[in-house]
Order: structure tokens, then sequence, then C-alpha cells
């Protein structure tokens, strides 16, 4: 299965592996090695093009923990919630709705826990691990909690379950700095945790995860983007609500109303380009919109991106329009105005929020990428998601070959390209294990090097050879 291939090659080769291994891992964490750390990197380089540079978006760094009152205001410590049920025999929990949907291939969306349990007992689904009954279900919150400061002084705090709310609290002091204009765009990447109840599928589902949301404070009557024509003959597969499903333009999707704000279809279309750019076939991605009983109760619209991967569908970004409500909630509980004078009218603003994850993009670049020949398999990525540029090799390790080979590493590294240099075993394996990762170019030096100052450069996908002069390679590879 692809699956499998993809996990053990990243394993192997330094992308991704579960973390705390020696003391037999947990399940929901993943560290990054040394290859998957610069993919991931890269591609948060490339959203903040898309974002700070592309959409004038200031970028900011919140805490990753906070007080109990900011989950109040967000309504996360009340409904922040899956449905629970746990296995009368062994014990093992399990999410209601996903264990009811793999039994009868179904959807859950909308039911509550009375719903989901009455399911069970009807299908008479059982527990899959021993075959024994499984327990009433009930509402399990999902936030990580702690606490901060010790005796009198000690609060309730939570990790926090997404970064956006971070971006609402500095709101006025933001809007300030943005010389009080909207549309206002802030972009923050960084951590997040869910107390998820049995994650499964590697780095689709984690614990802790990696996400890069974008937060468009709007005037509520103007929705409408003045870069819109730039995206609007984008032709996308398109699910709706109702389960219309057909490929049309983000144009014609809004003149139809089947996209109803602009705003939405046009970073809808920003995203489809991203991710194209960061390698994830777009032949494999749709366009879904939530259905009524599944989007969140203050959202107008919510719209996902999908990739249609080998073990389903993946969501990679949810772009919805969040109206004022957490501005409002903050503002409630925190007895802190949040409104502005703007256009001569005072007004909450709103939200177009686009919310993207980093882990199962990347999970995605790997299995839009992966290929495999009668020779090798490796991944396809393109340059600018590529963990090295290029990779350096001395034919043998004599007759001054490393010392040229590496003169020529360290001019590569010095003008900020990233390069691995490598002289372990034959030339063959060594382009192999370049390869595997995804590097799109060796430079190979050899005798011939010594003579004349040229070496052979290498194509990963062709595997196709030119000499070039050494004075040459920086002009190829920037």
């Amino acid at each position: 299965m692809l699956y499998e291939k993809i996990l053990d090659i990243s394993k192997r080769r330094g992308i991704v592996y579960p973390s705390f291994e020696i003391y037999g891992g947990v399940s929901g964490f993943y560290d990054y090695g040394p290859v998957g750390k610069r993919i991931k990197q890269d591609i948060e380089d490339i959203i903040r093009e898309y974002y700070v540079i592309g959409e004038n978006c200031f970028e900011v760094e919140c805490p990753v923990l906070s007080p109990e009152s900011v989950w109040i205001a967000s309504g996360h410590v009340k409904n922040f919630s899956d449905v629970l049920t746990e296995c009368s025999k062994c014990g093992e929990p399990y999410r209601a709705d996903h264990l009811i949907e793999e039994h009868t291939k179904t959807s859950c969306a909308g039911l509550n826990s009375d719903e989901l349990y009455k399911l069970i007992e009807k299908n008479k689904i059982r527990c899959p691990k021993c075959n024994g009954g499984l327990e009433m279900t009930y509402p399990y919150n999902l936030m990580f909690q702690t606490y901060v400061g010790a005796g009198k002084d000690k609060i309730t705090a939570y990790l926090r379950p997404e970064t956006a709310q971070m971006t609402y609290l500095p709101f006025r002091r933001l809007y300030e700095i943005g010389r009080k204009h909207l549309p206002l765009g802030v972009l923050q990447i960084g951590h997040s945790f869910r107390n998820e109840i049995s994650p499964r599928q590697g780095m689709i589902r984690l614990r802790e995860f990696n996400q890069a949301e974008i937060q468009f404070f709007v005037d509520p009557d103007n929705k409408k983007s003045a870069n819109f024509d730039k995206v609007s003959e984008i032709r996308a597969k398109i699910l709706t609500k109702n389960n219309e499903e057909f490929e049309i333009s983000l144009g014609e999707a809004v003149e139809k109303n089947i996209i109803k704000i602009q705003m939405i279809a046009y970073f809808l279309g920003i995203s489809l380009r991203l991710f194209e750019d960061i390698g994830i076939n777009k032949n494999l991605l749709k366009l879904r919109q939530h259905k009524d009983d599944e989007r969140a109760f203050y959202s107008t619209d919510t719209w996902d991106i999908e990739f249609m991967s080998s073990i389903g569908r993946i969501e990679l970004v949810g772009i919805s329009d969040r109206t004022d409500y957490d501005l409002s909630a903050h503002m409630k509980l925190s007895r802190q105005n949040m409104m502005v004078n703007y256009n001569e009218r005072n007004f909450v603003p709103h939200v177009i929020e686009i919310a993207y994850g980093i882990d199962r993009p990347i999970y995605c670049i790997l299995e839009s990428t992966y290929t495999e020949e009668k020779d090798r398999m490796y991944f396809k990525f393109p340059k600018r998601i590529a963990p090295y540029r290029i990779a350096v090799f001395p034919l043998v390790n004599k007759n001054n070959i490393p010392e040229k080979a590496i003169g020529i590493f360290e001019t590569v590294k010095k003008n900020r390209i990233y390069a691995i240099y490598d002289d372990s075993g034959s030339i063959g394996k060594r382009y192999a294990r370049a390869d595997e990762i995804g590097i799109p170019e060796c430079i190979t030096v050899d005798y011939q090097s010594l003579e004349d100052s040229t070496v052979t450069i290498r194509d990963r996908d062709t595997k196709n050879q030119v000499r070039v002069k050494v004075e040459g390679i920086l002009g190829r590879l920037i």
C-alpha cells in the first residue's frame, strides 16, 4: 500500500518518524527529521510569500499556552468536544463518529452523543480490538488543560487548540499598527494541540500539530477581493452542501451564487495555486462546502480543499466567514472595545479565515510526488521545497578529488544554498540516496574536473548528465 511505502521511506531517510520511539512512542506525535524539517521550512516560507508578500499580511507569533478566560470566551471550554465511547471489556477508547463511519460507510456529521449511541446499538458495532461491548457515549473535551503559577496565584490554562484566537486578542493593537485600514490580514504559523481520542494514520491526525492560519478582518459590508480577476479563471472540482458535484471556474461559481462570498472564492483560488506550487497533485484536489449541520454555528459559509489520497480524503485548508463572533465574544468577556470607526460607521469587523494545516499537506506532497521506476523509488519534489537544492559528490576519495569537491560544496553553502556532501559508497548508491529524498540535481567531481575545472551535473528525474564549468554552477542553482 502506498501509505506504508511512504511511511517506511520517511522513517529510513529522516523525513518524519514517531516521537519517543525508545520508550515505545505515543500515538499522535511525530518528529520531523533533518530532511522533513527542511521541507516543512520551505513550505512555511512559501506560505509567507503568498500572504505576507502577496497579500500584505502582518505575521505574528503568540504563546501556545493561554488562560482559561480566552477559551471560555471562544466557546472551546463548553463546546470543543468529540463524542467518546469505550469498550466495556478492554477499555479501549474510540471516537464514536469515526467508528460508526468505518462500519457503515456513511457520514455522521452533525449527530449528537445520544444519536451516535443509537447508531452503535442499531448497527451492533463492537470493539474492533477485542469484540467487547461499547459503553454509553459522552462528550470529551479535546483541549490539554494545565496550570500557570503556584499557590494562590495559580490559574487554569490550556494549550491552544488553534492559533486563531491568539490573533483576535491583540486586534485593537494590530489595527492601530495597520493604520486603521481594512481589510487587515494577519498570519500566524505555529503549534496547536488537541488531545485526540485515538489518533491514527500517522501525520493525518496528530495531538501536536502545525498550522498556518490567516485572519482577514473585514468590513461586514465588503467581502469582495480587489484581485479576484487573478483567480476567476481557475477551474476546480466542487462538491456543494447539497451533494451537487461538478467542475466549474471560480468566477462562474461566484456568478451562480454557488460560492456566495467572493473573498472565500478568491482564497480558494490562491490556495489551489499554493498547493500546486508545493507539489500537490492538482487533479486530486476538490473544493467541498460544509453542510449546514456540519458548519460552525457562527459561520455563514465554510469551504475546505480536500486531497483525494490513497487512504481517503484529507482536509488541507478550511476557509470560512466567521462573522464578528470571535471579536464580539472577547469584547463581551474582557470588556475591551473591539469596535472600529471605518468609513464613518461603527462596527465590529468580520473575519474571513484561511486555516492551513502544515503536516497534512506534507503527507499529500509525499504521496503526490512519490515515484516508482523499475530500478529506483524517489520523490519528485519541486525545486522550491526540495530539502536540499544540490548534492555534491567526489567520484573517488583520492587524488585531490575530495578537496576539489569540498571546495565546491563550501562555495555553494556560502551563497545560502542548502546542499549536502556525500562521499560514502559507490557513486550509484549516492545517486540513489539523493533521489530518495528528492534532491533535484547532483554534482560529481571526477578526474576531468582536475584538468578543465568542469563537473558533471545529473538531473534527478531524467538521469541526464551535462558537464558544466565550476564557475557556472551558482548561476545554474540560484
